[in-house]
């Protein structure tokens, strides 16, 4: 294990070349900056802008890019500061030096970003696959955490059988599952209530996805126990879900959260009805109880 001086010297390090890569082009205060900060394993692109506490970090999902926030990060900058990034091997990140793509690494980017990032303490949102980062984030960190919104996010797969998860695995790790078989996927995913603009925008991301971590993703996920994990965090937490979807895996079932749902959209809720979906973040970040004082 490292010693707790060489993380606190590297995490100096990436924040002086975060510092450096944003002097190079100042920008208005709250203005969006869009930079490469240093992950784990890659850069990855990050999206910083507005202010006010608590900031709010968003997560996109499996196959996604911090584009699939664009409509929230537009609306909470007004009063927030609102971060949003594309994680390993998605969007305009990079691919991981080691090639892995489990959900405990996507946790552990979050982390160094939020360092890198400066935040102390702040309320995350995340999206379907994004809700087990959230759940292992806040699990391994809850001082850190200020709330937590579910967008459609998983909670976890134990209520699954285990030989259907296997042969899914089985099946989306093989070398014959390639990119055309991963586009598939998400336009199958997308289903019958998706805008044309929704799967314009879900497709185009799912296309720039590495297509090893489509099932290296899956696989972690499916192995994933969110209810074990997410029992250290005690702070406020809530779901923003499709009104008619199967719970059986998502977080409002597997964690007990309370649950706002949207009617007639798709998966991506947050694009096809990002009014609603910004409603209840105003919502819930309104009930937010005021921080602590330091």
């Amino acid at each position: 294990m490292r010693s707790r001086p060489f993380l606190a010297a590297l995490l100096a390090g990436l924040a002086s070349s975060c510092t450096t890569s944003r002097s190079a082009a100042p920008a208005a205060p709250g203005a969006e900056r869009v930079t490469l900060v240093p992950g784990t394993a890659g850069k990855l692109r990050v999206s910083d802008g507005g202010s006010g506490e608590p900031a709010v970090v968003l997560v996109h999902g499996l196959g996604g890019d911090l584009e699939a926030w664009r409509f929230q990060l537009d609306h909470l900058r007004a009063s927030h500061r609102a971060v949003a990034y594309d994680q390993r091997g998605h969007g305009a990140s990079d691919r991981p030096r080691d090639g892995v793509y489990t959900v405990d690494a996507l946790a552990q980017d979050l982390d160094l970003l939020v360092r890198v990032l400066g935040l102390r303490r702040f309320v995350l949102v995340g999206h379907s696959l994004a809700g087990t980062v959230l759940t292992a984030y806040a699990g391994a960190h809850p001082e850190a955490v200020a709330g937590l919104v579910y967008v459609d996010g998983i909670g976890d797969f134990a209520a699954i059988p285990r030989e259907n998860l296997l042969a899914i695995s089985a099946e989306e790790t093989s070398p014959l599952f390639g990119a055309a078989q991963v586009t598939a996927s998400f336009e199958e995913m997308l289903g019958p209530h998706a805008r044309p603009a929704t799967r314009q925008r879900v497709v185009g991301a799912a296309q720039r996805l590495d297509p090893a971590a489509f099932g290296q993703l899956r696989r972690s996920m499916f192995d994933f126990r969110g209810k074990e994990r997410f029992e250290p965090y005690r702070g406020p937490a809530t779901a923003i879900e499709v009104a008619e979807a199967d719970r059986t895996v998502l977080a409002s079932k597997v964690l007990g959260l309370p649950r706002t749902g949207v009617t007639g959209v798709s998966h991506w809720l947050m694009l096809d009805d990002p009014a609603a979906v910004n409603a209840a973040l105003d919502a819930f970040l309104a009930g937010l109880p005021s921080a602590p004082a330091r």
